[in-house]
């Protein structure tokens, strides 16, 4: 079966199934390593937003809703 029949049949089912292949799906995924390879294109962004605080990602509850920093 092709990647487009597999596809068409998607909306065929109903949620709970849906919810198994979408579980399957995050398994293989894990297990091939997709989720490393998207993680390391995403770290190429790492500190390239220009005009932020340095400790944006460690206080970003005291930027976004005033909390005490950590």
């Amino acid at each position: 079966m092709s990647t487009k029949e597999i596809i068409a049949e998607l909306p065929k089912l109903n949620r709970r199934e849906l919810e198994q292949v979408d579980s399957k799906l995050r398994e293989l995924l894990a297990a091939s390593g997709a989720g490393k390879a998207f993680g390391k294109k995403l770290m190429q962004f790492a500190g390239s937003v220009r005009g932020r605080p340095d400790d944006m990602a460690r206080n970003r509850d005291h930027y976004l809703h005033g909390h005490p920093k950590k």
